[in-house]
């Protein structure tokens, strides 16, 4: 077998990645290519590829100017062997297997070296969607038989909130696959599988073998058009010895406790009473690592890590585990002693914000000494469109009851729209405020009456600057407004979905900066941490 090199004067010296690619058309390899000199990686790389086409078809593979790209024939195609073939020939620190159907997105590859960089990470796998924007990878999770499943596939989009922080998991798919090449060599894949599993076994072989966790990197994205290749050779099931083989490493204990269980360390929190803040951050450590993990308040001589929400509530060292202490800001006229005095003593310094961060450097507290990590928000801090009703409900509906009351019983509405009232009887929260406060507060006003003489409101809301949601009766087609026929509910879901759309999108540039700033990334940040400071321990 013979690496070909198809640009030999861009060929990288050493690289720090080296990414492997199975594949058999040129079109998918040559956009591939394209996606990944585009990335922004930000390290040396090569590109290799175990090529299973017609030879004749190599040639039309386009290779951008720059790239290091080298490729090899290899056939049959089985998608262990080819791999670990290929993997000999790599040369990176790193190296990443990446199916040849998949599209990083800009800044995928580097985002999820910047976490692999982490001694306390060992593999990383990213969020991949389909081409309808549904979700189909954000980690592998195993069922108690130990058949293995993608959490939240084709159920969510992509960008569902529930998807915007990383996660330890027990398995990434083998579409994308980051991790270090001399761990890779101590593993290699299962070749004994047929079509199937050894990417899943490769991860549980890994996870039998090294104190390291897998990660699943939220903000690393790529489009997965999952099955391309498959699909032409008619393999789209997975085959029952393939499963029953994953069986086979699902089922295994290590050092107890399944092979499938992601590890937690031990963690001891001293905070303030509970109804706090500080106990809420605390809380929220304990809810994502598990109350088995995570004691507040408590002695627990068998901690791996004491910490401390905030800084005030240190005065010694434990005997054991590492020290960890949480600053927030710094006041020269209030515990400013402590503060300086704690940011010594303690093992690590968590700041709450950068401008702590550089209070800490000032007092000569190293940067290896110092992590940021922001609280963020609550994920039901998002845009929503705000429609309001205003005036009374009346007998017989003329007022349109019926079509809010089906309003607020469709999800798809109730996921993106908050509709909001002047007074009780409409079912939904009442908004006590001075009639023009309130149609400068909401987006639009929603008229859904059938039979109006004006209506005022209208008239009110459009002096005010807002727009309305309403049917052509009374005065409304004289004026502008959002129009829907008369009573059709459906057509109204469609306005006010297409509305709560164009909301969201207006609001996405700052909205976005959030992704990911959430309780939950501030629980995930907190166990990353943890995990690095009890590896760097583990080391002296």
């Amino acid at each position: 077998m013979t690496l070909t090199f198809r640009n030999p004067s861009n060929a990288v010296a050493n690289p720090q990645l080296s990414i492997l690619v199975i594949s058999r058309t040129a079109e998918n390899m040559t956009r591939l290519l394209k996606a990944v000199a585009e990335n922004g990686i930000g390290a040396s790389y090569e590109v290799l590829c175990s090529w299973n086409g017609e030879t004749a078809d190599t040639k039309k593979i386009e290779c951008p100017d720059g790239l290091g790209f080298h490729l090899v024939e290899q056939r049959p195609y089985n998608f262990a062997r080819n791999n670990n073939a290929l993997a000999r020939f790599a040369r990176g620190e790193y190296v990443l297997f990446l199916n040849d159907d998949v599209i990083p997105d800009r800044g995928a590859i580097h985002r999820a070296l910047a976490e692999i960089a982490s001694p306390a990470v060992g593999m990383v796998g990213i969020n991949l969607r389909y081409l309808n924007e549904k979700l189909q990878h954000a980690g592998v999770f195993f069922n108690e038989d130990g058949s293995p499943y993608h959490r939240l596939k084709h159920q969510v989009k992509w960008d569902d909130p529930r998807l915007s922080t990383d996660m330890f998991v027990p398995s990434v798919t083998g579409a994308f696959i980051l991790m270090r090449k001399v761990e890779f060599d101590a593993l290699r894949f299962d070749e004994k599988f047929n079509v199937c599993g050894e990417d899943i076994a490769l991860n549980l072989s890994y996870r039998e073998k090294f104190d390291r966790e897998i990660l699943y990197v939220s903000s690393a994205t790529a489009l997965h058009i999952e099955n391309a290749t498959r699909k032409k050779t008619g393999e789209t099931r997975t085959p029952r010895e393939d499963l029953e083989r994953i069986l086979t490493y699902s089922k295994r204990l290590h050092n107890g406790r399944p092979l499938t269980e992601v590890r937690r360390p031990r963690v001891r929190i001293i905070t303030e009473k509970p109804g706090w803040i500080m106990h809420r951050m605390a809380d929220e450590i304990s809810k994502h690592m598990g109350a088995q993990n995570v004691r507040i308040n408590e002695d627990w001589p068998d901690a791996e890590i004491n910490y401390y929400i905030n800084y005030g509530y240190f005065n010694a060292k434990p005997k054991t585990g590492t020290t960890v202490a949480n600053f927030t800001h710094y006041d020269p006229d209030h515990l400013a002693d402590k503060f300086i005095q704690t940011a010594h003593e303690v093992d690590h310094c968590v700041a709450i914000s950068e401008a702590t961060a550089d209070i800490l450097r000032s007092f000569d507290v190293p940067d290896s000494k110092i992590t940021m990590i922001v609280t963020g928000a609550d994920t039901h801090f998002r845009p929503m469109l705000t429609v309001g009703l205003v005036g009374r409900t009346y007998p017989g509906g003329r007022k349109g009851e019926d079509i809010v009351q089906a309003l607020l019983e469709d999800p798809d509405i109730t996921e993106k729209v908050r509709i909001v009232a002047t007074k009780e009887g409409w079912n939904v929260p009442v908004w006590n405020l001075e009639s023009a406060d309130f149609y400068r507060a909401v987006n639009y006003l929603l008229v859904p009456s059938r039979l109006e003489g004006g209506p005022v409101p209208f008239m009110e809301a459009l002096a005010c600057g807002t727009m309305s949601i309403a049917p052509e009766i009374g005065v409304i087609p004289q004026f502008p407004h959002v129009s829907y026929p008369v009573g059709d509910v459906t057509a109204l879901k469609k306005v006010l979905i297409e509305l709560a759309d164009q909301h969201v999108l207006q609001r996405h540039f700052l909205s976005s900066r959030m992704r990911g700033l959430n309780w939950s990334g501030w629980a995930i940040e907190h166990e990353k941490l943890f995990r690095e400071l009890l590896w760097r321990q583990s080391l002296t």
